[in-house]
């Protein structure tokens, strides 16, 4: 998959063949843009956060994350930057083509639609529960989680908090 900043056109990752599927992201250039037209290091504000966050668009692709968040996935900024959320938490689906946020499956993913209507309505949501399957070498495994979402602009603060198993 290619993957091409979603405001200059650069070219973030180059795709597999010529013809291959196209994604969008920020790139770090633009990246740095955003961070410093909000007049504040956003990244040292994001790591004083307690729980794994990201910054995603209206596509859930990850614009940037703390290191909780990295940690969790366990993946540098530049592996997850530009990528798909579905991807980045290795979520089994998003490996299905044609790919994250497409399936079947995808409009019952409690992420997607939680990121979505914080975009639309720009109301957050707090704690909603979430499952979904990750894959484990050569299995899955279930992922529960709660989701809570605020709106900033064109920019989602998405936090990912573990479930407590009952």
């Amino acid at each position: 998959m290619k993957i091409v900043c979603s405001f200059c056109n650069t070219v973030i990752r180059p795709g597999s063949a010529p013809d291959a599927p196209v994604s969008h992201g920020v790139c770090t250039s633009c990246y740095d843009r955003i961070l410093a037209s909000h007049g504040f290091n956003i990244r040292k504000f994001l790591n004083m956060l307690d729980a794994p966050v990201f910054l995603v668009d209206d596509d859930v692709n990850i614009l940037g994350a703390n290191t909780l968040a990295l940690s969790t996935v366990k993946k540098p900024v530049a592996l997850v930057q530009g990528i798909i959320c579905g991807k980045v938490l290795e979520c089994i689906n998003a490996y299905l083509p044609p790919g994250c946020g497409k399936t079947t499956f995808c409009p019952d993913c409690t992420i997607r639609t939680t990121v979505n209507e914080t975009y639309e309505t720009g109301q957050g949501v707090t704690r909603r529960p979430a499952n979904f399957s990750r894959k484990a070498s050569e299995t899955s495994e279930e992922v529960r989680l709660l989701v809570s979402t605020r709106k900033d602009g064109d920019i989602v603060l998405l936090r990912l908090e573990p479930a407590e198993a009952n």
